[in-house]
């Protein structure tokens, strides 16, 4: 999931974005740092996105399939996922 225009994401590539990585308006403005009212602004059109989060963005969708491909690796083979908690 890649921009057209990295320095300006359109409203419709953010939806798209939010639908892949299966996010709302408040766990999507959460995850950016951003207030709600902020990201609606980006997904209206009313302001644009800048590069950085358009960069947060792809690091979240990149984060995601990483571990979507990580989940599928593990059903396949069967073997025991580990957690160690972090302190």
């Amino acid at each position: 999931m890649f921009f057209f225009d990295i320095d300006n994401p359109k409203p419709e590539e953010i939806k798209k974005w939010m639908k892949i990585n299966n996010l709302n308006v408040e766990k999507s403005s959460e995850i950016l740092g951003l207030s709600k009212r902020q990201f609606s602004r980006f997904l209206s059109g009313e302001t644009n996105a800048k590069r950085v989060h358009s960069l947060a963005m792809q690091m979240v969708w990149l984060i995601n399939e990483n571990k979507r491909e990580f989940d599928r690796k593990i059903i396949k083979k069967k073997v025991k996922k580990i957690s160690i908690p972090i302190k």
